[in-house]
């Protein structure tokens, strides 16, 4: 981990990682059977009511639920469910709800693209509990998933989710100014540059916020470690295994199957940012220099691409 990442210039602006103790004492994180989403009048007759009726099913856990894995074909069929695996749900990762996805009005004002047959694909639905639908978030497919001009879906590619346009319009409730100052912090803050870039935003309300991220068009976002004057373009998976360097600025190295693994981390598993596990002196991931304890976290194990789009050999911890 030491030397996962290219050294920077300045080496302040470098993460210092967590322990490995601490990662592997995070609980394992179970993966449900996932249902498609439909924009409205696509859905089959009664689709919302028969999916309240079915069971939790869990695909794969670190007990006795795993799929086949005993050809090349299994194993990328079981990375395909990794890679559409989500990380939360619209209850506890508010960001998009639930009743967005039902809703014209939402894609039209966001401009939601939708795959010919009327799917949504870079969302899903997960039963955790009989009778409690869930949109499931934040899974590699939701930035590495595109929908084409024809109505094909391309996984692996460049995402077109319009993130900044999808949360705008969506029918949860605004983060109020301070708050969302704090989480842009968070993800963004460069506290070893004075001034910070971001703190033009000290002083900005919410709507101004918002409005700056309208700016960001699909297939570009203000991920960690960029920022939302400075998004960068999401890369596509495809032939990920031959690269020998990751994410857009290619700062992590892909020696092995080991560092994709660590990747998959720290970017995915790590409720998308490598900062809450990480510290960027002087910033830390919590308060008193303290991370944030380990059953609260969800996050991947391992993972390794064995074709073109990133099929994942995975074991997911919570």
């Amino acid at each position: 981990m030491s030397t996962l990442e290219v050294p920077l210039a300045n080496p302040i602006g470098s993460p210092k990682h967590a322990q490995a103790d601490y990662y592997y004492r995070i609980p394992v994180r179970p993966i449900y059977k996932q249902y498609p989403v439909y924009a409205p009048g696509r859905e089959p007759a009664g689709y919302m009511e028969w999916l309240k009726k079915q069971d939790p099913l869990i695909v794969w856990d670190d007990a006795s639920h795993k799929p086949k894995l005993e050809t090349e074909a299994d194993w990328i069929k079981a990375g395909e469910i990794v890679f559409s695996a989500p990380q939360g749900t619209s209850v506890d990762q508010g960001f998009i709800a639930l009743a967005d996805v039902s809703n014209a009005a939402w894609y039209e004002r966001s401009g939601m693209p939708i795959t010919k047959n009327g799917v949504l694909p870079f969302v899903n639905y997960i039963i955790r509990e009989k009778g409690k639908v869930e949109l499931g978030l934040f899974a590699c497919a939701m930035c590495h998933t595109r929908v084409m001009p024809d109505g094909a879906t391309l996984k692996g590619a460049q995402g077109n989710f319009p993130f900044e346009r999808a949360a705008k319009y969506s029918s949860l409730s605004h983060t109020p100014a301070p708050l969302l100052f704090a989480l842009n912090r968070q993800l963004y803050a460069v506290s070893w540059l004075h001034p910070d870039p971001l703190d033009v935003e000290k002083d900005m309300t919410a709507d101004e916020m918002i409005e700056i991220l309208q700016t960001i068009p699909p297939g570009v976002i203000s991920r960690h470690r960029a920022s939302q004057f400075t998004p960068v373009q999401v890369p596509d998976l495809i032939g990920v295994k031959d690269r020998h360097y990751l994410d857009r600025t290619g700062l992590q190295q892909q020696r092995s199957i080991v560092d994709l693994m660590r990747y998959a981390a720290l970017n995915q598993g790590v409720i998308s940012s490598p900062a809450l596990t990480a510290s960027f002196p002087p910033m830390f991931p919590t308060s008193k220099n303290c991370l944030i304890p380990p059953a609260r976290r969800w996050l991947p194990t391992a993972a390794t691409a064995t074709n073109s789009f990133t099929p994942w050999r995975s074991m997911f911890i919570r």
